[in-house]
């Protein structure tokens, strides 16, 4: 919320991390700020939390959670993979394997399956998976989200 220029408040930022990684269950809005939250975590917490959730919510018919999820989970495979551990995801492959693609969820399910196919690719160097991100990253950029599209060219040559 701060300023570009002006120094984080590190005690505050604690506080709130220890808040919510100690949420027993987790709510719409509780689930909402943990997804904002996730780039002030280190990866294993965020795996942690997002195990919780995922466990908690996997097979909610709410659209809106279902959002959250797939963004948490899209997350999770992406710090994984700019961390090269991208070897211990596959609980949240399969969780993001669940929730079926509707249209409110075109976007999230894309990223997800962008980020689920580069992660395959590592694993196996099948151009296949490789080319699956590159139409994912297409299509996006021929419904217009542009800047999302730029930024999976970007991993994509980062990821080659």
């Amino acid at each position: 919320m701060k300023d570009p220029s002006e120094e984080p408040d590190l005690q505050l930022r604690t506080k709130i991390k220890e808040k919510i990684f100690n949420i027993p269950n987790f709510n719409d809005t509780k689930v909402a700020l943990f997804c904002n939250f996730m780039p002030f975590y280190d990866l294993e917490s965020n795996i942690v939390i997002a195990k919780k959730i995922t466990d908690q919510y996997i097979n909610t018919k709410n659209t809106k959670m279902q959002v959250a999820l797939l963004a948490i989970i899209t997350n999770i495979l992406s710090f994984s993979l700019n961390e090269n551990k991208e070897k211990n995801v596959d609980y949240f492959i399969e969780s993001g394997e669940k929730i079926k693609t509707k249209p409110e969820l075109v976007f999230y399910s894309s990223a997800f399956y962008f980020f689920k196919n580069i992660i395959f690719y590592h694993r196996t160097n099948s151009d296949e998976y490789y080319n699956k991100s590159i139409q994912t990253k297409n299509f996006l950029l021929s419904i217009g989200m542009t800047e999302y599209g730029k930024l999976l060219e970007k991993l994509l040559i980062k990821y080659k």
